[in-house]
């Protein structure tokens, strides 16, 4: 997957290089739709077979071997899964950001003609926080991780 950080400065021509002010500054993320949506096919197909293989199978988050915390992407992998198969509770209380995961992976698939998507850096962070916030209220109320 390739995806480049982009820095867009408003600036006005009329000004010296040493004193052009940037009244606003956008970072962004593009990404390539073709290798997303192989991704989220993968994801997909992995999520629908999972549960037939006899052993639990995934890597452990590093963040959560080292500090006991859990990372924001803890429990994805079950909540997908669960998404999946239709355990629509049981993906609420793993991470609610699987519904959003399956639901992206969907609309590339259906989205087949656009090439590349271009998100707001800020939006990829807010979503990371949510995520992780809830990650630290289930590890500080005893729910399952």
């Amino acid at each position: 997957m390739t995806a480049e950080t982009h820095d867009h400065l408003d600036a006005s021509e009329n000004m010296a290089p040493d004193r052009a002010k940037v009244p606003y500054r956008a970072r962004t993320v593009t990404m390539r739709a073709r290798e997303l949506r192989v991704m989220g096919a993968g994801m997909l197909a992995v999520a629908a077979v999972r549960p037939l293989i006899p052993i639990e199978t995934g890597p452990p988050c590093p963040l959560r071997l080292i500090t006991g915390i859990p990372c924001p992407l803890c429990g994805m992998t079950r909540g997908v899964t669960a998404v999946v198969h239709g355990d629509f509770a049981y993906a609420l209380l793993m991470n609610p950001a699987a519904y959003l995961a399956v639901a992206v992976a969907l609309l590339l698939i259906v989205q087949w003609r656009v090439k590349r998507f271009v998100i707001p850096l800020w939006i990829i962070t807010g979503v990371l926080g949510v995520m992780w916030i809830w990650q630290i209220y289930k590890f500080a109320t005893g729910k399952p991780l």
